[in-house]
């Protein structure tokens, strides 16, 4: 997928995750999140030749180059990406039960990053 691509993706899962409820679907949003960032974060990846379009990361802790080495309209997606990471791995691998702030908290993340991105 092209930069494109990812950013259009992503813009219909986050259009999807609007439709939910912080309190009953917290983990779906906080998930669903996650997957927005997947391509936010690797359209950004490649609309600055950092990676080519056949080239993806799943999650910023898969990334292969440096965050130091990122660009600098690169580094705050990277950033936000990696935040989102945390809060999946706090919620939705592990036995920990978000509230529905955590859905609340994700979805502002999620809104911060698309922006970055421009898809937002």
């Amino acid at each position: 997928m092209n930069a494109e691509q990812h950013l259009e993706k992503a813009r219909q899962i986050l259009a999807g995750l609007a439709k939910l409820d912080p309190a009953a679907d917290t983990l779906a949003i906080i998930d669903g999140t996650m997957i927005a960032g997947y391509h936010l974060g690797n359209g950004a990846l490649h609309a600055h030749g950092v990676t080519d379009a056949a080239t993806h990361f799943n999650t910023p802790s898969k990334f292969e180059v440096p965050p130091a080495t990122l660009p600098a309209a690169v580094k705050p997606v990277y950033d936000v990406f990696a935040e989102l990471e945390a809060m999946r791995s706090h919620y939705v691998r592990s036995p920990n039960q978000p509230g529905a702030q955590a859905a609340v908290d994700a979805r502002l993340l999620m809104s911060r990053m698309a922006k970055l991105c421009g898809a937002g």
